[in-house]
């Protein structure tokens, strides 16, 4: 099988689903709301441990959901833009693609036998919050959104027919621009404080790591010129406009309000359901580069991080052509012979 060969299957057969006799079994004795926590849950896909206050939480989304017969909804919520340090940049790649058709074979079971179906929400933070937290032009965020609609329009035809797959940006919900800034420098203030007063040094460094690899030196303006100690101030005030921006009343409504379950590629501290961005990948996708692994007889998707891919950008590959999606940055894929071995390297 070429690696054309696997990526064209694997998109016509993203949906395709069979329930093994023990879940059929599980699903009539245990009925549906049991069966679709079981499935949600499922090792297959769980990357870490849901902790004990979210699981409940989700069990009560459940429980209303199927109630009153509504669609299971599934908020991701991401920057909304793709890093800058990516070729791709400022539109979406494999790596979107790959996301998606995952999350696809993740509920096709469920929406296999809950009629009402799914529905999964990719949030897109608010352009103008990504220029202030990383300096990314908000025209570049625009852009994304755009080649993300056109991905999940080229590929609408392979979804189960009760499932939606939709991309929103939070400017949708605040109509009136002075209740958000409002509301958002009253959470920057908050999660400055708890900086100041709470925040251990280790978590500080792991923040501003994690800063200074998105900001955009030179975006929506340059920042490459500006002293040192602004620089360092811009760092440190990157991770400090991020959470408060996440702890905004109609954000939380839209991820964590009843019956809605959060999606996130890696742990968030006040919990969710935490999936991966593909079998074999954590790294979010809006930060990373997706190619594809030789594995025995078929191949793997990958999602690598900046570090990742600087680290095996000049290992043996191959960059093969691709007509599959009629989209740029779908014309090529890397192709690696063998799995890829990122130990020490996040």
């Amino acid at each position: 099988m070429s690696p054309e060969e696997y990526l064209k299957t694997k998109l016509e057969t993203c949906a395709q689903t069979e329930l093994r006799p023990v879940d059929r079994e599980f699903l009539e004795s245990q009925g549906i709301e049991k069966f679709i926590y079981r499935i949600l849950t499922s090792k297959k896909f769980r990357k870490w441990k849901i902790v004990d206050e979210y699981a409940n939480e989700m069990k009560r989304s459940i429980t209303h959901i199927v109630t009153k017969k509504e669609p299971l909804e599934l908020a991701w919520f991401f920057g909304g833009y793709k890093l800058w340090r990516f070729p791709s940049s400022p539109l979406v790649d494999w790596a979107e693609l790959f996301t998606i058709l995952y999350l696809i074979e993740y509920v096709s079971n469920i929406v296999s036998v809950y009629e009402p179906g799914a529905k999964i929400i990719f949030w897109a933070a608010h352009p103008s919050v990504m220029k202030y937290q990383s300096n990314i032009p908000e025209q570049d965020c625009r852009a994304y959104h755009e080649s993300f609609n056109k991905l999940l329009d080229t590929l609408r035809s392979y979804f189960p027919r009760n499932l939606i797959i939709e991309l929103k940006s939070f400017e949708v919900l605040y109509s009136n621009k002075s209740e958000y800034l409002s509301e958002l420098n009253q959470m920057i203030t908050e999660v400055e404080d708890e900086y100041n007063n709470k925040w251990t040094t280790e978590r500080k460094e792991m923040k501003k790591m994690s800063s200074n690899l998105n900001i955009q030196w030179q975006g929506a303006e340059n920042w490459e010129k500006i002293p040192q100690k602004e620089k360092e101030e811009k760092i440190r005030l990157g991770p400090i406009v991020h959470d408060g921006y996440c702890r905004l009343s109609k954000v939380r409504e839209v991820i964590r309000g009843v019956g809605k379950i959060a999606l996130t590629a890696t742990p968030i501290p006040s919990g969710s359901l935490t999936v991966g961005t593909s079998s074999s990948s954590v790294t979010k996708f809006w930060t990373g580069f997706g190619v594809i692994e030789k594995r025995g007889d078929s191949y793997v998707e990958r999602i690598l991080s900046p570090q990742q891919l600087e680290s095996v950008k000049d290992k043996p590959h191959d960059v093969l052509q691709s007509k599959l999606i009629p989209l740029k940055n779908f014309e090529e894929i890397w192709v690696f012979p063998e799995e890829l071995d990122f130990t020490g390297i996040k």
